[in-house]
């Protein structure tokens, strides 16, 4: 039997006995049994094996909590079984008098050795056990156990060292929003790191480096994200960001692995309900300038928000459907609720081609978010040997927005994602095939409330122009639908004749990829211009239409790899060389990405270990570039000048001007990142250090810009195109620190991490706006820039964003058995920062280099925060647990950026004090 124990007494809350039909003999421990265990909570697998067994086993419960265990499969003895899985967690398994004994590895002690000849099978590659790219992995016990915020997988990401999040994506003018923040890693642009779900991509290769919500006639505000996964569902998250494995591409920042559940053959079902809202959070703002909701305009309709109410609820199970099959089935909807003032007052409508007057309404009127998750993944165990995973998932973010100050603009905007994945193991001699195949629909809608936009500009009796409007920006829809295929043989280790150790991965994969714009109507902005009378009336001429032509426009490519690499072990030494060789149908060019990492075991006992590696990583190919012409080239005007060639509501009667901005793709190459890393990592006691410097160069970036240089041609002035100039350099240097087996005092286990960064990033392209961003002037020089007064290269400008040179980072998860209590700590420093900004658009004009983009030098002062969370799940409550999530606990008033309103340079603050409660349930 296998019993759970404490070393200075037992504790009846934390026994947990898995009983055999009988205690047996020690021989039972080496008789050799099948293995097919998943990747799953390290306790589960110690249950599995000693039930499977039959063997005696005590082990402390406290110790196995938090820690994973590989998947394992072959045959193996109990006994080596156990052994491997144990490995890397600090914990080993040694024979006191016949009975195995798992508990803290003591080299005093004697170990068991493994017994080569039970060894039939192989341990799966495992991201906490991969020292060259050392990897952030987070599981799901750690995910329930954190500050978790609004649920996305970027707010997992908080503490890495390597991740920037966007300086204004969250602060006190918008906690209302939900949707996931941007992230960059190592300075990369946001939109350029490979976002995966099981092995497939959920990226939105439209434009989403700008997820605010501000939106224009012919574009959608979306996010890098396809898909807006709940974190609380998940069962791991995987950021790869330096050394990464050739297996990854489609980046040049980093590769965001995220692995759903996968049913561990019990029945078992969670539920959890959390709320929060604006009057449990304390909302820092300008003394110049308050959260005023109504002034919210067209261009960022949900700017300011001093009122919100969130909840989440969701949860998961998973069923047995026969022995060796089962489900597991989530979901989860995430909402906010935020009211805001409407200004109301006289406006004007269309009705049977007349202008008519109506009272717009004046009062409170709530916006919302909602952001559905449904996933379901069918597993079945075909043989020993093989396995089957079917799984669907369904995502939907839906908002209502509407601007204070405009009637009838009211709008519905929609992400929706769609997919289905099938992914087959078969385990082989060699070692283990993986084959995925996976379908995709992503989809951004947007339904306006009045399909037509219009502006009343005229004199009142007193001879003061007065502006009306009503209207939205007109209904649009993008699609992207993506089929891929993916296969991957993981060989296992095997000797060379030179006595050299070859573990090897060998893989393909193609994608293809459509995307769709879509305009359902021609939509109309009409422009009036006259007099009001008395009677409210209006008299006056249509001076102005601006037509978008309905349209469905399309765009597909086909893109291509095969990679290989070999982590090859001689002695101290291991070197993973590799290659990714890349193409898409788009581009036309084969990328060729070298890759090479190596670890030196200093002194062969795996405590003190160089780390080094030079990779190239190249990016996405974005559907923007293909569907840009698409969305202006059905741009036309009417303009008149005069009432008597005013235009006309009838579109057949009017001469109209094309406005064409755009004439098509020049030869484009897909941008790429150069890395360099050099790394020491070292045991000492129970802590692992880790010293880390990271270097980058981003070459290729691709930038919008003027094409013709004639700026009194107004057939050619507005036209731009798409080019690689864009150039970037960033470096990292980190030291981190955490404990590899948990601490034990004041009668609880604590497990820590902490790190301290430095980073600088140098990019002519601002890092927050997106690859189809255009300046609007046509004689810009793009090569400089004026910075504080000076020229200088535009490629070393500081980052625009994303860009907080030193930070410190700390966390700390300590959970007390005796009293069913969870306690976890993160504090966060950020230094100062001098951060270059734009302020308007501005321009400066040098003798030499003529116009150039005009930036500021700003100072922002350090910051810190302070979250924390508790959490209360007695025995006696049979399931049910409580908790407490408090961010910024201090209620510091951390600026975290300024922008321009109303003439006036406004700071935003990062929220203060906030409370977040959340009740769960186990079944």
């Amino acid at each position: 039997m296998s019993i759970q124990f404490t070393q200075s007494r037992l504790r009846p809350l934390a026994l947990a006995v898995a009983v055999s039909s009988a205690i047996v003999c020690q021989s039972a421990s080496a008789q050799e049994l099948t293995f097919s265990l998943p990747e799953q909570p390290l306790a589960k697998s110690v249950a599995e094996i000693s039930r499977q067994g039959q063997i005696q086993l005590l082990y402390d419960k406290s110790q196995l909590n938090g820690l994973r265990a590989p998947a394992l499969s072959g045959n193996y003895s109990a006994q080596t079984a156990l052994q491997k899985i144990l490995i890397g967690s600090g914990l080993e398994l040694v024979n006191e008098n016949g009975v195995f004994v798992i508990h803290q590895q003591n080299l005093n002690q004697g170990t068991l050795v493994l017994p080569e000849t039970q060894v039939s099978g192989v341990i799966q590659n495992h991201p906490a056990t991969d020292v060259m790219s050392a990897p952030q992995y987070v599981t799901s016990e750690e995910i329930s156990q954190k500050n978790t915020g609004d649920g996305n997988i970027t707010d997992l990401m908080k503490t890495n060292p390597a991740v920037q999040f966007a300086n204004n994506d969250s602060n006190s003018m918008n906690q209302g929003e939900i949707k996931p923040s941007r992230i960059s890693i190592h300075g990369s642009s946001s939109y350029q790191n490979a976002y995966r779900l099981d092995g497939v991509s959920f990226n939105n290769d439209f434009d989403p480096a700008d997820n605010g919500l501000g939106e224009t006639s012919t574009r959608l505000s979306s996010s890098d994200q396809g898909i807006y996964i709940d974190s609380r569902l998940i069962d791991s998250m995987t950021v790869y960001d330096n050394n990464i494995p050739v297996e990854f591409g489609g980046f040049t920042g980093g590769t965001v692995e995220v692995n759903s559940r996968r049913w561990q053959g019990e029945n078992s079902a969670h539920a959890y309900y959390r709320l929060t809202r604006s009057g449990w959070n304390n909302l820092f703002h300008d003394s110049t300038q308050g959260i005023d909701t109504s002034k919210n305009d067209t261009s960022n309709p949900a700017r300011f928000q001093n009122r919100y109410d969130k909840s989440d609820f969701g949860g998961w199970f998973e069923a047995g459907v026969t022995d060796n099959s089962g489900i597991v089935f989530s979901a989860s909807r995430r909402s906010s609720t935020i009211p805001m003032t409407v200004v109301g007052g006289e406006a004007y409508v269309l009705e049977n081609n007349q202008i008519v007057p109506f009272d717009g309404f004046y009062g409170k009127k709530n916006q919302r978010r909602i952001s559905d998750n449904y996933f379901l993944k069918y597993s079945i165990d075909l043989s020993e040997k093989s396995s089957l995973d079917l799984s669907a998932n369904y995502a939907n973010y839906d908002s209502r927005l509407f601007s204070s100050t405009i009637a009838n603009s009211g709008y519905d905007s929609t992400h929706d994602g769609l997919g289905f994945t099938a992914v087959y193991k078969q385990k082989f001699d060699l070692g283990q095939l993986e084959v995925t195949a996976s379908t995709q629909d992503l989809k951004d809608d947007r339904k306006n409330d009045q399909k037509y936009s219009l502006t009343i500009r005229a004199f009142d009796d007193n001879w003061n122009m007065v502006e009306q409007n009503s209207g939205g920006l007109g209904d649009l829809e993008s699609k992207q639908k993506t089929h891929g295929l993916k296969t991957v043989m993981r060989f296992d280790p095997k000797e060379d004749a030179l006595g050299l150790t070859h573990t090897s991965t060998l893989g393909a994969e193609a994608n293809y990829t459509k995307g769709t714009y879509v305009r359902d109507r021609d939509y109309f902005r009409y422009t009036y211009t006259g007099e009001i009378g008395l009677d409210n009336m209006y008299s006056g001429y249509l001076s102005n239409i601006t037509r978008f032509r309905q349209g469905s426009y399309s765009a597909d490519y086909t893109n291509y790899a095969i990679f290989l690499d070999d982590s090859i072990q001689y002695g101290k030494l291991t070197l993973r060389p590799g290659v990714r060789l890349d193409r898409d149908d788009f581009v036309n060019r084969t990328n060729i990405a070298p890759r090479l990492s190596g670890i030196y075991d200093v002194f062969g006992d795996g405590k003190t270990q160089i780390i080094a590696g030079a990779n190239r990583y190249y990016g996405r190919s974005m559907l923007t570039y293909a569907l840009y012409g698409a969305q202006n080239d059905g741009m036309q005007n009417c303009m008149a000048y005069s009432e008597s060639m005013a235009c006309s509501l009838n579109p057949n009667k009017n001469d109209w001007d094309n406005q064409k901005d755009y004439e098509g793709l020049e030869s484009l190459k897909t941008p790429y990142n150069d890395e360099l890393t050099l790394a020491l990592q070292q045991d000492i006691l129970s802590t692992t250090w880790r010293l880390q410097y990271v270097h980058r160069e981003g070459y290729d970036e691709v930038r919008n810009r003027t094409k013709y240089d004639n700026p009194r041609d107004p057939n050619t002035r507005s036209i731009r195109t798409f080019d690689n100039g864009g150039r970037s350099s960033h470096d990292t240097v980190t030291l981190s620190v955490n404990n590899s087996q948990p601490w034990e005092w004041a009668d609880a286990s604590h497990v820590m991490t902490a790190s301290f960064t430095w980073q600088q990033t140098e990019s002519n392209t601002p890092k927050d706006a997106g690859y189809s961003s255009y300046d609007p002037s046509n004689r810009v020089n793009l090569d400089k820039v004026s910075y504080n007064g000076k020229i200088i290269d535009a490629s070393k400008l500081p980052s625009t964003s994303f860009n907080s040179p030193i930070k410190l980072n700390l966390e700390m998860t300590s959970v007390w058995d005796d009293y069913d209590v969870t306690w976890y700590n993160r504090l966060q420093w950020w230094g100062s920062r001098s951060q270059a900004v734009r302020y308007d658009n501005a321009y400066d004009f040098d003798p030499e280099y003529g116009q150039v983009r005009k930036y500021t030098k700003q100072h922002f002062a350090s910051k810190y925060t302070w979250d924390t969370r508790l959490g209360w799940k007695p025995d006696f409550a049979y399931g049910f647990g409580i908790s407490v999530e408090v961010n910024n606990v201090l209620n510091n008033r951390n600026i975290s950026d300024r922008f321009t309103y109303d003439n006036r340079v406004i700071k935003a603050y990062e929220p203060g004090r906030q409370f977040w409660l959340q009740v769960n349930y186990d079944f």
